[in-house]
């Protein structure tokens, strides 16, 4: 008797398990990687940062998923392109903020007649100091000296006046126009705003008028300022043109 041959088949494969959010995963990568390349793009990096944003969010719900490790890799990158954002605009405002910003004494102090070196002094000059700024053009500022102002001076009742002569030098390679530069309109006297002194009939009358210098003259003209009825510490701030840098002179007055 004869039986048949049994015929072995081989148990089913078992399915694949399907990938849970894989494709929340690269896109975290894929979105952190735009991030990092645009951050040190001004302008583009505002979008890219907000791409790794998005990034974040789906790299932080891929996490729960079964590619963890490249979840967690899309998460470093998208936190690191908005951390390099970050530090690339603060960069370019500060950047910014020196060409628009006029720094305070940001040219050369010396003496009078000085030549103007190479690297800038930061501290404020005072009176009797030269300030170069970078264009040739330069102020002295001598010391203030008492005036008496006349009966119909103004402000009234000032306590006491000096006087300041200012000699503006032309060093640039054309004319300047003495209209641009704001003289001394936020002086200040023991940390108090100092008002300029308009006197037309007696010993505080101010000189300063429009005039236009000529390269390589100079133009010396008097400012009279109210100050308080005891010696101290006077501030001048001059500045050629707008948002140039100021020249702060400081000292006793």
């Amino acid at each position: 008797m004869t039986y048949p041959t049994p015929i072995y088949t081989p148990p089913p494969a078992a399915p694949q398990r399907p990938t849970r959010f894989g494709a929340l995963a690269w896109t975290a990568v894929i979105l952190g990687i735009v991030g990092v390349v645009g951050s040190w793009v001004i302008f583009l990096n505002n979008l890219t940062a907000i791409a790794a944003f998005v990034g974040i969010v789906l790299g932080v719900i891929a996490l729960f998923g079964t590619r963890k490790v490249l979840a967690a890799v899309g998460v470093v990158l998208c936190v690191l392109a908005i951390v390099l954002t970050v530090v690339a605009q603060q960069a370019a405002v500060k950047e910014l903020d020196k060409i628009l910003g006029g720094d305070v004494n940001q040219g050369q102090v010396g003496a009078p007649g000085e030549t103007a070196r190479q690297d800038a002094i930061a501290e404020n000059p005072t009176w009797g100091k030269r300030y170069s700024w970078a264009n040739g053009l330069s102020v002295d500022v001598a010391a203030p000296v008492a005036c008496t102002p006349g009966q119909y001076a103004a402000p009234p009742n000032i306590a006491r006046a000096v006087k300041f002569e200012i000699t503006i030098t032309n060093g640039t390679s054309a004319a300047f126009e003495t209209a641009l530069m704001s003289v001394g309109t936020d002086a200040q006297f023991n940390g108090q705003k100092a008002d300029m002194v308009f006197d037309s009939s007696g010993g505080c009358d101010s000189t300063f008028d429009s005039a236009t210098v000529l390269p390589g003259k100079t133009y010396t003209f008097h400012v009279a300022y109210a100050v308080g009825a005891q010696p101290g510490e006077m501030q001048l701030v001059f500045e050629p043109t707008f948002n140039s840098d100021k020249a702060a002179f400081v000292g006793q007055a």
